[in-house]
């Protein structure tokens, strides 16, 4: 008799440590199948947001020099993520259609269309066709890669110099910026330099691209006096989601 109640209470043992064992293994594979998201401030996927409806608009000043005179034309760009779609590769890819207008009193009118990625790894964009690596993730303080590893362009070595900056352009203060330097070749006689600002949460709040060339005569030379090229600026405006 009581090696019968010996048994009965060790099989009914075994059944409940058996029940809690699935029950555990049950609640193991339920966690692991859910998706964790990463963390987009981290890594820096947020210093280049792709969702459809964001915009930024841009006031751009740009200086062209001649040899005889040098002229200074405003303008705005705004770029809007209209759209999205799986490129050939599998990726998500994102619209940006791009309007301009010449002050704020004016109707935007269509520009071009263009178009970027972003992976776990780079962020794309496609500039009329042609695709750039603007960021590489995560983003590390004097990071460097090729900028024109997708393009036919010949490779361009980008680098980022500022990680975590406070910036403030116009009246908007960014508390977290990054800054790319994509080329800087001066010489006496000329200087080609691009750099972009990339703001968290909001993505390219400022750009300066510089193609001169200097005076070279011999009471000139090496004093940076513009002969001819341009000078582009790129400021932040304004930006959020329409």
């Amino acid at each position: 008799m009581t090696s019968l109640i010996h048994k009965k209470i060790t099989s009914s043992l075994s059944n409940y440590t058996f029940k809690i064992f699935w029950l555990g293994l049950l609640l193991i594979l339920q966690n692991c199948s859910k998706t964790i998201e990463p963390d987009g401030d981290r890594l820096g996927y947020n210093y280049f947001p792709l969702e459809i409806g964001r915009f930024i608009t841009w006031e751009i000043e740009e200086k062209n020099y001649t040899i005889l005179d040098s002229t200074t034309n405003t303008y705005q760009i705004k770029e809007v993520v209209t759209d999205s779609f799986t490129n050939l590769s599998g990726q998500h890819q994102y619209i940006l259609e791009r309007y301009k207008r010449t002050n704020i009193n004016q109707s935007w009118q269509i520009d071009s269309v263009w178009s970027a990625v972003r992976t776990g790894s780079q962020a794309i964009k496609y500039e009329n066709n042609t695709p750039y690596i603007k960021l590489i993730f995560p983003t590390v303080n004097n990071q460097i890669w090729n900028g024109n590893a997708y393009n036919n362009y010949g490779e361009k070595t980008y680098k980022l110099v500022e990680n975590k900056r406070s910036r403030k352009y116009g009246e908007i203060t960014f508390p977290n910026t990054v800054k790319i330097l994509m080329g800087n070749d001066s010489s006496l006689v000329t200087q080609v330099k691009r750099e972009e600002v990339y703001a968290l949460g909001v993505g390219l709040a400022y750009m300066k691209r510089i193609n001169v060339r200097f005076k070279s005569d011999e009471p000139n030379l090496g004093k940076g006096i513009i002969e001819s090229g341009k000078i582009e600026k790129f400021t932040i405006l304004e930006y959020g989601k329409e």
